[in-house]
């Protein structure tokens, strides 16, 4: 019985204070503070050449049979 009346009341206790939550800071951001801004280091990897071969059951195949044997 506790739980019928519970679990429904959990539930809406979370949307509620979810919904304020995001109420309040739409508020704040409104009233003119300025949005920060992450800086983030940016690494730039060389370029990679995959070298592969297919196996002999699928090159055979085609590719009607590749989906086949997947």
């Amino acid at each position: 019985m506790f739980d019928r009346y519970f679990a429904p009341a959990l539930t809406f206790a979370v949307l509620l204070s979810a919904t304020l939550a995001l109420a309040s800071e739409m508020v704040h951001e409104a009233r003119g503070t300025a949005p920060q801004q992450a800086r983030a280091e940016v690494v730039v990897l060389p370029a990679v050449t995959v070298v592969g071969k297919r196996a002999q059951a699928v090159a055979l195949a085609g590719p009607a049979g590749a989906a086949a044997l997947q």
